[in-house]
């Protein structure tokens, strides 16, 4: 081997392993946040004050899916124009939504971190207007289906009200209304005040439990089904 070789395969060696120490670093400062999150969640749980359980995250105009009688609860911490909380909503939570919503056996909360800007918000506050009716869900697939680029506009109160008169059997007049009042903006406040006060960093962000808040489990990020 000569000189020439015999560098260019030291310096490759030295590279991989400084990869490796890097990979390990970022690695051990995920395990540190996520322990961390993870012991404010519980901590936010102690005593009988159960923060995160379905009744009281129900009560305080979250939107659900699935039965209320389901033993499992997932709490969704999103935003609107989040590009990882889009692939989530059209890859994994119609099969989380298949194998176990529909099945009875989990049920599912959202609530707003609205982490991105001024159009989170608008669209935050047009999704707890249509909830009013029922059909958030319809509302949040539609929102996925035609994301934009962040802070563009295209979540204004003209295209929201677009977007909204696609859902069948919506009262487009009471939405409306509903949205240029600016009804909900304490409860998307009080939603991100909440995500913020869990530790949580970025979305989409999921805590898993029982549904009465007891044994949390965080799961940051968009994560594919299995």
């Amino acid at each position: 081997m000569n000189k020439t070789h015999y560098k260019a395969r030291k310096i490759k060696v030295l590279l991989s392993f400084a990869a490796i120490v890097t990979s390990i670093c970022i690695g051990s400062m995920f395990v540190s946040s996520f322990n961390q999150v993870k012991a404010l969640v519980k901590s936010s749980n102690s005593g009988n004050n159960n923060k995160l359980s379905f009744h009281d995250l129900l009560q305080q105009g979250s939107p659900f899916l699935g039965k209320r009688s389901a033993a499992i609860t997932i709490v969704e911490f999103g935003d609107f124009q989040c590009p990882f909380c889009d692939r989530f909503a059209k890859e994994t939570e119609p099969q989380i939504n298949q194998t176990y919503i529909q099945t009875g056996k989990v049920n599912m909360l959202f609530e707003h971190f609205t982490i991105y800007g001024p159009d989170s918000i608008t669209a935050a506050i047009a999704s707890q207007c249509i909830n009013e009716q029922g059909k958030f869900w319809n509302f949040y697939n539609i929102l996925y289906n035609n994301q934009g680029s962040v802070n563009s506009g295209w979540a204004n109160k003209d295209n929201l009200k677009k977007f909204a008169s696609k859902i069948p059997g919506l009262d487009t007049q009471k939405f409306n209304s509903c949205l240029d009042s600016g009804k909900y903006v304490s409860l998307v406040q009080n939603d991100l005040s909440f995500a913020t006060s869990l530790g949580l960093q970025g979305t989409p962000a999921f805590i898993i439990e029982k549904s009465d808040g007891s044994t949390p489990e965080l799961l940051p990020g968009a994560y594919p089904f299995p």
